[in-house]
């Protein structure tokens, strides 16, 4: 009936674990639980190995980090049911219907369904805010948004897939940092015309990242982005379909790719205060990502 995968990476997911189980125990349904330590420190290792005493669950760990789309090719390897949920670890069911909203989608063989992801509304500490505010303003939307541009951005957060259908597409391990692994899995869907299903049935993400954390996990997304560009067969797919390479193109083709750069050299304390302050600006957020873009054609050797 059902696996479900979750990879593991510095993050204590024994709440979530035990709920998901419950869960599927109360729907009476065939499930199993794939869990994948990606390295982890010892601590959450100490943590998360209480969950291999749980019936229908493996606990599998790897010596060296991997990543995120190796790890969660591997636990699609061991799975045996006909379909597949991804759940990232730092995350929490709303409620206790989390796992039957997903199972009338079991009975197709040609199904991928995302369910949403949703924040919780208090606000974290201010050194947090950056993410927090950039999940509630750009990841909070209903089904009924996300279904007007089916295959405009899909998530790897939370969703559900027959095996068949992710076998044949698997995650691209080109891409061993964080970031835009999801990106690539969306566009094999769409040059194969399967359209993403978006329903109502969101998780709580849980672990939201210091500003310092989500911002190096910014500038590695960009840093694939990069790696895409100039490795990835179909460029112009990746610019038409990708936002920021679209207007990183736009600044190739004007010559004005250095302009920036030395712009964003200038203003980027400015922005980097702004990222820390009760205040955080998103649209400069986005500008700060171009920046960086930018940098990458120009100081390959120095960590801005």
């Amino acid at each position: 009936m059902l696996s479900i995968l979750i990879p593991l990476y510095n993050y204590n997911a024994v709440n979530l674990v035990n709920q998901l189980h419950k869960q599927a125990k109360a729907a009476g349904i065939d499930f199993e639980i794939l869990l994948l330590d990606d390295n982890s420190d010892s601590t959450c290792k100490r943590d998360n190995l209480i969950l291999s005493s749980l019936s229908n669950t493996t606990l599998f760990e790897l010596p060296t980090k991997a990543g995120r789309a190796i790890a969660r090719n591997y636990l699609a390897g061991q799975a045996k049911y006909d379909h597949f949920l991804f759940l990232d670890c730092d995350s929490e069911p709303i409620d206790d219907l989390f796992i039957k909203r997903y199972l009338p989608y079991c009975q197709y063989q040609d199904v991928v369904v995302c369910g949403g992801t949703a924040y919780k509304p208090q606000k974290p500490k201010q050194n947090a805010y950056l993410r927090w505010r950039y999940g509630v303003k750009c990841e909070t939307k209903s089904a009924q948004q996300r279904n007007k541009v089916p295959n405009a951005k899909f998530s790897t957060f939370n969703f559900l897939i027959s095996r068949e259908l992710f076998m044949s597409i698997r995650f691209n391990e080109l891409l061993r940092n964080y970031g835009h692994e999801d990106t690539l899995f969306g566009l094999e869907l769409q040059k194969r015309n399967h359209v993403i299903t978006h329903i109502d049935n969101p998780l709580f993400h849980t672990g939201i990242d210091p500003n310092e954390v989500y911002l190096e996990k910014t500038r590695q997304g960009v840093k694939n982005l990069k790696i895409l560009l100039d490795q990835y067969p179909n460029r112009d797919e990746l610019i038409k379909n990708i936002r920021l390479l679209h207007y990183y193109n736009f600044l190739e083709k004007t010559h004005t790719t250095l302009i920036f750069f030395i712009a964003f050299r200038f203003l980027k304390k400015i922005m980097l205060a702004n990222f820390n302050s009760v205040y955080p600006n998103l649209s400069l957020f986005n500008l700060y990502k171009l920046g960086y873009l930018c940098s990458l054609k120009y100081q390959k050797l120095i960590e801005i």
